[in-house]
């Protein structure tokens, strides 16, 4: 009977984190889910972060999501990527355990102001004059609210393959939605078909460590949130409250092991090609790139005589292990033979298959940036059902697509990270302007600016937006100020103050140690020390970066009409106007971005705007006079 401010649909990683950022803005939010055991559940992998992934989880964190202080009370092991690169690309990566992950992300949801949680299925949307005013459910219950985020994930009409075997669901033993796709496509939102995939499950008893290399965490742990801005007090409440299902972040280490597979395993698996599902034609969605199945690793690098395989504890209470690198739809029989080819893993006892999903996806370039979408007003989409694959991007659009809901109920300026901003920004800009031909995966390589995104300095990043939008408790919001203020006021110091005739800050950049400094500098945190080294030591990249991004900028300023008629400006390429015409981009920014529209279509597109701009301003100049009698 309660008409909401925003309905969110699905509450995997996506939708947790949407239907959090609505409500701690304020905006009364229903979160709905088919099954509330399941609430964030680490459907793959028992990890979050990772190279570029874990730089994103940090900007999610800045902005208040959930997704990084939940990994850290669960964490098993801590580990920072890329350690011996630069400061830049170095990436916090957390292996969870996946229950305790699950069952706290749940608590937090239930505990949650201005959040209500029900289970339920929604089998359709309701629309009302080209807007959507709420949804169905399986249980012929419709709820209602003002705006509404959609987060399906892999579930919309989601199909396993197991060998020749196929089975309806949204997972392995998780229910599909068949209904709710016809709503999509009734309301003009174009669908197609995507893959992914997940390797079997085995029994830790079953392994022979022996054979394998141990990976230890590291001591001390890399955090995915920012402690250093949380009072001690609020941490230890956190903890003590979620004292079911977390513990004291980085205590008690779990290590990862690593093996290899055999030249017995591209055997076994290249015999039996023709009985995978996706070699035999069976699958016809489209498989991520960059995490292949294993038929793909031998098929596609047969160059390689063998590809590592990392064996993940799933969890302190349980003995079942994630076998990473081991992604694969073939049968069961073949895959238990695969298993059992690779060192340490001869007397494998699997408890669970390997399978692949083909799911519906909405191709993002029907999306705004702020993730509504461009044809129907209130709808938002977020996570898998936007073409990406992993927790972290879900969990990303996620917090953007339920900060825009909220402020569009709130009728507030919507929040668009630019490409210059954050991961998440470049992210987004890829999908809604380029889309995406395969499932989408956030890499370093993929920011240009990737030099101002190192993790540390994601809260400093984003504050103006976490103040903006309210996003953070007052006591955080004040502590990242003072951070901010006590770096630049240091860095200041060090740029002006000499020692024996040299600046210091021209020390550090010729290598001086940090231990080295003067005293005052060792009484700063390690954080706050981190990010002064970091822009002293780089501030040459990173100016040439902040002389790029002002030099662009002014393009993503130009707003092109949405209902500006490409196809009719003189002078522009046929190609171009047709993806322009295709594409809709919002700016001239974006459409610069977009592939085969050159600079010389951007310059006649910026001409016939401003020349747009200049008639309308005349036109209103003339309007008033005439109103006025002159």
């Amino acid at each position: 009977m309660k008409r909401y401010d925003v309905l969110v649909c699905g509450a995997g990683h996506a939708g947790v984190e949407a239907a959090l950022a609505a409500a701690r803005m304020g905006s009364d939010t229903l979160l709905l889910t088919g099954n509330i055991d399941t609430i964030g559940k680490m459907s793959c992998n028992p990890a979050i972060g990772g190279q570029a992934k874990g730089q994103m989880v940090r900007e999610i964190d800045a902005l208040g999501g959930e997704m990084a202080i939940n990994a850290d009370f669960t964490g098993i092991q801590f580990r920072l990527l890329n350690e011996s690169k630069g400061p830049a690309v170095q990436s916090p990566r957390v292996q969870c355990d996946k229950k305790a992950y699950q069952f706290r992300l749940k608590n937090t949801v239930e505990l949650q102001l201005h959040l209500d949680l029900f289970q339920a299925t929604v089998t359709g949307l309701i629309f009302n004059k080209g807007k959507i005013v709420g949804c169905r459910t399986n249980l012929d219950l419709d709820f209602f609210g003002q705006c509404v985020v959609v987060t399906t994930g892999t579930f919309l009409q989601g199909l396993i393959h197991v060998g020749q075997n196929k089975s309806e669901g949204g997972r392995l033993g998780d229910f599909s939605a068949k209904a709710l796709s016809a709503s999509f496509l009734e309301a003009g939102i174009e669908l197609q078909r995507f893959k992914t995939g997940t390797p079997p499950r085995i029994s830790g008893r079953s392994i022979d460590f022996n054979k394998m290399k141990e990976q230890k965490g590291d001591a001390p742990p890399t955090f995915l949130s920012f402690h250093d801005t949380r009072k001690d007090a609020e941490l230890f409440h956190v903890e003590h409250l979620f004292s079911n299902s977390g513990w004291r972040p980085g205590s008690n280490q779990i290590s990862c092991w690593i093996t290899y597979t055999t030249p017995k395993s591209a055997e076994i698996v290249l015999q039996n090609l023709h009985k995978s599902a996706m070699y035999s034609g069976k699958i016809t969605g489209t498989g991520p790139r960059y995490c292949p199945s294993i038929e793909d690793k031998f098929v596609r690098f047969s160059n390689k005589t063998r590809h590592i395989i990392y064996l993940e504890p799933e969890g302190r209470h349980t003995d079942e292990y994630y076998v990473s690198g081991l992604s694969t739809s073939l049968p069961f029989d073949v895959q238990l033979d695969l298993v059992h080819s690779i060192s340490g893993l001869e007397k494998a006892h699997l408890l669970r298959p390997a399978y692949a999903i083909e799911y519906d996806f909405a191709p993002p370039i029907q999306l705004l940036p702020t993730l509504e979408s461009k044809k129907i007003e209130n709808l938002f989409f977020a996570g898998q059902i936007n073409g990406t694959s992993g927790y972290e991007e879900a969990a990303g659009q996620g917090i953007i697509a339920g900060i825009n809901a909220a402020a569009k109920t709130q009728n507030t300026s919507p929040l668009v990270l630019q490409r210059h901003d954050a991961y998440i920004g470049v992210m987004i800009d890829d999908l809604v302007t380029k889309g995406t031909t395969e499932p989408y995966r956030m890499f370093t390589s993929r920011a240009e600016y990737r030099l101002l995104f190192n993790h540390g300095s994601a809260e400093l990043r984003l504050f103006d937006f976490a103040k903006r939008y309210n996003l953070l408790p007052q006591n955080r919001l004040k502590a990242i100020g003072e951070k901010k203020a006590s770096i630049e006021s240091e860095i200041q110091k060090l740029e002006t103050s000499r020692s024996n005739g040299t600046l210091w800050a021209d020390k550090i950049r010729r290598g001086l140690a940090p231990k080295d400094l003067p005293e005052d500098f060792h009484f700063l945190s390690k954080p706050v020390q981190d990010q002064i080294l970091y822009r002293i030591k780089y501030k040459g990249y990173l100016e040439q970066e902040l002389r790029l991004v002002g030099r662009l900028c002014h393009l993503d300023a130009v707003k092109i009409p949405p209902s500006l008629d490409f196809l009719s400006i003189r002078g522009l390429r046929k190609e171009s106007a047709l993806k322009l015409h295709q594409k809709r981009p919002f700016s001239l920014g974006q459409a610069s971005r977009i592939s085969g529209v050159n600079p010389a279509d951007i310059s006649i597109l910026m001409v016939f705007i401003a020349a747009q701009n200049r008639a309308k301003s005349l036109s209103s100049s003339l309007d008033k006079n005439q109103q006025n009698g002159n």
